[in-house]
């Protein structure tokens, strides 16, 4: 279960290494890299945030995510 919640808005240092280990995971996945500053892997990025901000706040939640958009 997600740490984020709206009495306390933000994230917590575990929410943010859960969303850059699925962020460089599907950047690896798409062979995109993840300091670039390419729309795409900004837009990336956001949706990282945007799912685990909405209730994806899992890795394996998250990657399949992923995942299933690119099938």
């Amino acid at each position: 279960m997600s740490s984020l919640n709206k009495r306390h808005p933000g994230f917590y240092p575990s929410d943010l290494k859960l969303c850059q280990r699925v962020f460089d995971q599907v950047c690896s996945d798409r062979k995109l890299d993840p300091k670039s500053s390419e729309p795409d892997v900004q837009r990336l990025a956001a949706t990282v945030f945007s799912l685990f901000e909405n209730g994806c706040s899992n890795e394996t939640e998250l990657l399949e995510s992923f995942r299933r958009t690119r099938q």
